[in-house]
């Protein structure tokens, strides 16, 4: 006779140990990321919500001066941060995974990698180095497609992934793109071993690819840049730098109110939401004035003497001179403002990647940008610069550069080849002496003016 094994229903207690980011770790790695608006709406909903805090007023007879300032404009979208965390708030994760993947995203460069080591960022953290990993799959779901990879290739592949390869076949295929671009069918069928269909069908998703995640948009009309510093220049030309009023908010405890309602647990999570809050601000302040005095300290030329001067600086430069962690770096500087004399700037305009020269020092790749824009804004209307002509004028300034790479910087600038700026020209000479119809200008038939060419800092 053969028994038939049953299942039945049974309950087991176990325990299971479990490392999960702490709330306040997160509530001050959040505050610090945050921009300056952003800020003000999280003080003002907690000042509402928690009866315990208060915001300290000035003393008496303590001048309270605002901080006036001609603001730039940024585009009125979602932050980066924002996106991820709502689209990681829609995936059916752990809690742990969970927070790991929002932790990640507070990481994120403003194009989109990841530029901190996820082993670092696991010790810094005390989470095991799985967690970490799974929190960075978590994140590299999220749209767009390429989002927190650590390099490029990483991030072309992610891509491929998410037009329907395979994850392995993608990073295979990243591996062969000299071969995909000679259309070197016989040896890609050899290496990939897949047949010439499939290769050219592949070969067809490639032009679509991006070498950043997120595009790093241009200032324009929208949501106004608040100051998180000030920089001020005294009589004799030096320079102070301090906090913006509205980044230093003196927030305190009603310790009265604590006093009656002691005791009660909704007093005590209040007021640990209370410290907690005031911590991280205080934190803010402080990392916001370190890191600040050292990017006014390296880039002094570029404050003093114009955009010409700024000199290569990365984050990992900043991070290691103060012996922070790069991701600190970057989540203090990101959606941050500096008000140098009235004029608002972000914190990120202070670095730049180095442009490699082939003898002497990198140069910032921004400070060629701009000597590029103004060369074309000072160039004859009518004989306008082509790009193997202003790569010769930066050859005799001593700056060592590709005429590619001067078209990918005028692209950047967004200013037309010397074909359409010399059209331009004659469109816009045609319409100022009444002969010819004039350049047509989308928007209204009446209007006949031509383009006005941007100049150097408005580039």
């Amino acid at each position: 006779m053969r028994l038939t094994p049953q299942l039945r229903p049974a309950l087991q207690q176990r325990q299971v140990q479990r490392q999960v980011l702490a709330p306040v770790l997160r509530a001050s790695l959040a505050i610090l990321r945050m921009p300056m608006a952003e800020l003000q709406a999280e003080i003002a909903r907690e000042l509402a919500e928690n009866p315990f805090l208060r915001r300290r007023r000035p003393e008496a007879g303590t001048p309270v001066a605002a901080d006036h300032a001609t603001t730039e404009l940024l585009a009125a979208e979602p932050a980066l941060l924002e996106r991820m965390r709502m689209q990681i708030g829609l995936m059916p994760l752990a809690p742990d995974v969970r927070a790991m993947a929002e932790h990640l995203a507070g990481e994120l460069r403003d194009d989109g990698y990841l530029e901190a080591e996820l082993t670092e960022i696991a010790g810094d953290l005390g989470v095991p180095p799985e967690l970490a990993e799974a929190g960075l799959a978590a994140l590299q779901g999220c749209e767009p497609a390429g989002v927190g990879a650590r390099s490029l290739t990483e991030c072309l592949a992610l891509q491929l992934v998410d037009r329907g390869l395979a994850p392995q076949l993608a990073q295979r295929v990243v591996a062969r793109l000299e071969d995909f671009v000679g259309r070197d069918w016989r040896g890609l069928a050899a290496a990939l071993g897949l047949p010439r269909a499939e290769l050219e069908r592949i070969a067809a998703l490639l032009p679509g690819l991006v070498a950043h995640p997120v595009a790093v948009q241009a200032p324009r009309e929208g949501l106004v840049l608040l100051p998180d510093l000030v920089l001020e220049t005294g009589h004799d030309g030096s320079h102070r730098l301090r906090l913006a009023r509205d980044a230093a908010p003196r927030l305190v405890l009603d310790r009265a109110l604590l006093a009656r309602a002691a005791g009660t647990p909704e007093a005590a999570a209040c007021r640990a939401r209370a410290e907690a809050l005031i911590a991280a601000v205080e934190a803010r302040g402080e990392t916001l004035l370190r890191i600040g005095r050292h990017l006014v300290a390296a880039q002094h030329a570029f404050i003093t003497r114009g955009p010409d001067q700024l000199r290569p600086l990365t984050r990992r430069e900043v991070a290691e001179a103060l012996g922070l962690h790069v991701s600190t770096v970057a989540r203090t500087v990101a959606g941050k403002a500096i008000d140098i004399d009235g004029r608002v700037m972000p914190l990120s305009r202070f670095m730049s990647a180095p442009l490699p020269q082939a003898a002497g020092p990198a140069l910032a790749g921004v400070a060629v940008r701009h000597r590029i824009a103004r060369m074309i804004a000072e160039e004859p209307p009518d004989a306008p610069l082509a790009d193997a002509a202003i790569q010769t004028r930066l050859r005799t300034e001593g700056v060592d550069i590709a005429r590619r790479t001067v078209a990918k910087y005028r692209q950047w600038l967004r200013l037309p080849s010397s074909h359409h700026r010399r059209r331009l020209a004659r469109l816009r000479a045609q319409a100022m002496t009444g002969h010819g119809p004039g350049p047509r200008i989308r928007g209204g038939r009446g209007d006949r003016s031509p383009p006005a060419r941007p100049s150097p800092e408005e580039a």
